[in-house]
């Protein structure tokens, strides 16, 4: 595009009317012609970038198109364009919404930048290509100007709504700590009242000369009293009995309670016939205007304690469930709370010794807290464990969940689990109780989340006494500890059936008779179930998605007699041992016989036309070159290894028919995982990384169905190692091959190497 041509200006020359005529044509000419050009730019850009920019460019072009006196005339057309619009969207009025009224004010700013742009070039000069990029300069920032506004804005909106609400919630924080402290006044205010009601008929009292005997007599009941409420005396004359045994200091069965915020101890007194409270709960409670039922109650010894007045308790449960309860205040017994029967009969509450806790049904709600007891000898008592709260687990994750325990707070007790049935295992633990509360890790196994209910019982909770010992993992351990705990374990003196099998590494006397001891414990683990080995107890199924895929028949191979022999003596074991069943199904597949590096013959099925189809599921296994690493240091090594691993898991029953396989026999599917699915070493990993999570990398490593456990300790240490890793695979419900594992070796073959504490190497041949 050609500049503008310069045309000299002679001021002192004066030009006729044609010449200036000529003179602003020669100038004015370009100027116009590269606008048009600009104009058409502009237009066929719109058409390219979309409908988003086609109004905003098709206003620049409208304008760039204009002449310049049309320019310089815009406002007052604006003007008159703007009420002839108005009055027609009065006459016919129509909604807009936000996006056309955003587009629509997006165009008249672009139009009015490109209006500015363009008269500042028809008077400077400017070409077109310059003209161009002011106009989209001018754009530009009109739009971040524009976005810049917005935030502002918002952060604006959005610090005046934090501020409201900060603002609104001290306010309440303020309203509810002035309403507890008014609560809490007039709880101190009603409490001296009621003390300096107490000493005034003391007072009065030591003027009576009958009542004075009575007290020196140290009179077991008071069959006629005076008895002052509200202001008015009222004389009792029907004989009751007013003395009460307030009850034993010790051995009565204690629940944690919270009241007002505070954890106290209220006690369960089946001998006492009314509730009874000391005068330190009077500042907790709100006084009832009701008459005591008694006057005076009777402790321990024959001491007569005076009943000041009946108050009301808000009682919470370790389970967060409220319990109103009406207690005689007595002076006396400052911080003593006794449930009484009276609380027991009215609400049907027996107390029940054997689960060591009180049950009763409030309505639709059932209402359970836990107590404690002592004896001389025992100390606690071995109480249940249940959750407190209804709590989501994440699936393959370790979660703690809070259970409640019958405990004093900051005492030490053994949680342990019960044997769970599904994908939640629970580990057995140490901890400490706080406020009746404690925390134990909960193992969610399976690929869904689970949910364990409110209130279910989940253990047992045993105080750790004097007399209890635990094995501190911190330093080398003494041969004979370890051999009493592996006693105190179960049966370990019966021997094992194969136990002339177990490989021990390490030659010491000492060695075999700690690993075997331990074995005998876990005999269930290295029981001699053939071939086929039952079920895991965990709750976890393989699946197989094939999507919209068409059942699949292939044809069934030709097999040597020896190889059909060996073929249906499998399959009579797999379906004595649940393993598979008799198929009907459109799927089937060809068997194939593997055999392995000990000489024996593998069953598979080929499923690679299945594998074809079905969805992946990229589950990652361990780096070998990590899991060796991680062996570094190691001084004694044990190889465990699952007997049929893959048959130990079920199969979802909706995709049985799936892994179906044909003999000669007939038709038969797999209700536990079969070999040869692609998915399966997936599914066993995700397992096993579920049943050892929490141990493995620190003490054990898993690949698939190999396991090893490592220590950098001696023999006794590895024993105690291998115990937590047998306790994980005894309460999933899995079997070892006992044959194959190898224990408290100094080196071993694993994953294709050799490790010795020194260094690892590759296995040659």
């Amino acid at each position: 595009m050609e500049a503008v041509p310069e045309v000299p200006m002679q001021v002192d020359t004066p030009m006729t009317e044609p010449e200036a005529s000529e003179r602003a044509t020669s100038v004015t000419a370009p100027i116009l012609m590269t606008r048009r050009e600009l104009a058409t730019t502009l237009k066929t850009a719109a058409t390219m970038t979309g409908v988003g920019s086609t109004s905003r460019t098709a206003a620049m072009s409208d304008v760039l198109m204009m002449e310049p006196t049309v320019l310089a005339d815009r406002p007052a057309v604006e003007s008159e364009t703007t009420e002839a619009a108005e009055g027609r969207e009065a006459a016919t009025p129509r909604a807009r919404s936000a996006p056309e009224v955003t587009a629509t004010v997006e165009a008249a700013e672009t139009a009015t930048v490109a209006m500015q742009t363009a008269k500042a070039a028809d008077g400077c000069g400017i070409a077109g290509t310059e003209l161009v990029e002011r106009v989209s300069d001018g754009v530009e920032q009109a739009r971040l100007a524009r976005q810049k506004a917005h935030q502002a804005a918002k952060r604006l909106r959005v610090k005046a709504l934090l501020v409201k609400r900060c603002r609104a919630e001290k306010e309440t924080d303020e309203a509810r700590h002035r309403t507890e402290e008014a609560v809490k006044k007039s709880r101190r205010r009603v409490a001296a009242e009621a003390v300096a009601e107490l000493d005034a008929m003391r007072q009065r009292r030591q003027h009576d000369e009958d009542g004075g005997r009575v007290r020196q007599a140290g009179a077991a009941r008071v069959s006629l009293v005076k008895h002052q409420r509200g202001g008015y005396q009222a004389e009792r004359t029907t004989e009751r009995p007013d003395v009460e045994y307030v009850g034993a200091d010790d051995g009565l069965p204690t629940a944690s309670m919270e009241v007002n915020g505070v954890q106290r101890r209220v006690k369960l007194d089946s001998c006492a016939r009314y509730t009874i409270a000391g005068t330190y709960w009077m500042a907790h409670g709100d006084k009832v205007d009701v008459s005591a039922p008694v006057d005076y109650v009777e402790g321990i010894g024959g001491l007569l304690l005076d009943v000041v007045g009946v108050w009301r308790f808000k009682l919470r449960t370790v389970f967060n469930e409220y319990i109103e309860v009406d207690a005689c205040v007595v002076s006396g017994c400052s911080d003593e709370f006794l449930l009484g029967v009276d609380f027991m009969r009215a609400r049907g509450a027996p107390i029940d010794f054997d689960r060591n806790d009180v049950r009763y049904r409030d309505g639709q709600r059932a209402v359970v807290f836990p107590f404690r007891t002592h004896d001389d000898v025992e100390g606690a008592r071995v109480a249940p464990v249940r959750i407190v709260c209804r709590t989501q687990l994440t699936s393959h994750a370790v979660t703690p969940v809070e259970v409640a325990v019958a405990a004093e707070d900051g005492e030490r007790g053994l949680f342990l689990p019960t044997q769970y049935t599904g994908a939640v295992m629970l580990a057995a633990t140490v901890t400490t109780a706080r406020n009746g509360r404690a925390w134990g890790p909960a193992i969610n196994t399976g690929s869904t989340s689970a949910r364990l209910p409110n209130k279910k019982e989940l253990g047992t909770w045993v105080p750790v006494n004097d007399d209890m010992e635990i094995l501190s993992m911190s330093g080398e351990l003494d041969a004979s500890r370890v051999g009493q705990w592996i006693d105190d374990l179960g049966d370990s003196a019966t021997p094992l059936d194969d136990e002339n099998e177990v490989q021990i590494g390490v030659e010491e006397p000492q060695a075999r008779v700690l690993v075997t001891k331990l074995l005998r414990v876990y005999r269930k683990l290295t029981r001699n179930v053939g071939d086929c080995p039952p079920a895991t107890a965990l709750d976890i199924h393989h699946l197989i998605d094939t999507g919209i895929s068409a059942p699949n028949m292939l044809k069934r191979r030709r097999q040597a007699q020896l190889q059909g022999q060996i073929v249906d003596e499998n399959v009579t074991k797999m379906l004595g041992a649940g393993v598979i069943e008799e198929g009907n199904g459109a799927w089937g597949f060809p068997v194939v016989l593997v055999r392995k590096k000990d000489g024996e013959v593998r069953f598979c099925v080929d499923y690679r036309a299945l594998n074809k189809m079905m969805k992946k599921d990229v589950y990652p296994l361990p780096r070998i070159d990590e899991t060796l690493e991680a062996l570094g240091g190691a001084l004694l090594f044990t190889t465990l290894d699952l007997r049929a691993g893959y048959w130990q898991i079920r199969v979802a029953p909706e995709d049985q028919d799936k892994t179906a396989f044909m003999t000669r026999r007939g038709l038969y599917t797999f209700v536990r995982m079969p070999f040869g699915l692609t998915n399966a070493p997936s599914t066993f990993q995700r397992m096993m990384n579920g049943v050892l999570r929490g141990l493995t990398w620190v003490t054990c490593l898993v690949y698939l169905d190999d396991i090893v456990v490592f220590t950098r300790g001696g023999i006794e240490r590895d024993v105690v190692e291998l115990a937590n890793v047998l306790e994980r695979l005894s309460q999933a419900g899995l079997t070892l091959k006992l044959k194959k594992c190898q224990f408290a070796a100094k080196s071993m073959e694993y994953l294709g190497h050799e490790l010795s504490w020194t260094v690892y190497d590759l296995c040659r041949g």
